[in-house]
């Protein structure tokens, strides 16, 4: 009576190890780009009552990242957004504005309102300034 035995074949193991890790490395490189998709990239126009408004700073709540109007009152933000953020708009003057950004945010048009500035102003005493050195005589 003759045995059969079975050859295990070697490559199998690596070539399956291969596909699974090919299978994972597809999962990761593909998966920043499904979230890349919701982002949103917003510009938009700043105005008040009179026209657009040049140099209103538009930055993101909670990071450094932001930009300033042009002459025009156009400004594009130089990151993509997504639904949840808040732009703040702040101008010398005028009440600080905040935005919050959500899927349909793509394009802002926002008219700032004016706010009364408090002018600082030095205390006049009318009293001539004496000098406390002794004349010398």
């Amino acid at each position: 009576m003759i045995m059969k035995t079975s050859i295990l074949h070697t490559n199998a193991l690596p070539k399956q190890l291969f596909s699974i890790g090919l299978f994972f490395l597809a999962i990761l490189v593909f998966n920043p780009v499904q979230a890349q998709n919701n982002a949103i990239s917003v510009n938009g126009v700043v105005k008040d009552a009179n026209g657009p408004l040049d140099g209103v700073s538009i930055y993101l709540k909670g990071s450094k990242s932001g930009t300033v109007s042009k002459a025009n009152g156009s400004f594009a933000f130089p990151e993509k957004l997504s639904a949840g953020d808040v732009l703040i708009f702040s101008y010398l003057g005028y009440k600080k504005e905040s935005v919050v950004i959500d899927k349909d945010s793509s394009f802002i048009e926002l008219t700032m309102s004016e706010e009364a500035i408090d002018v600082l102003s030095a205390l006049n005493t009318n009293v001539p300034y004496k000098s406390k050195r002794q004349s010398r005589n």
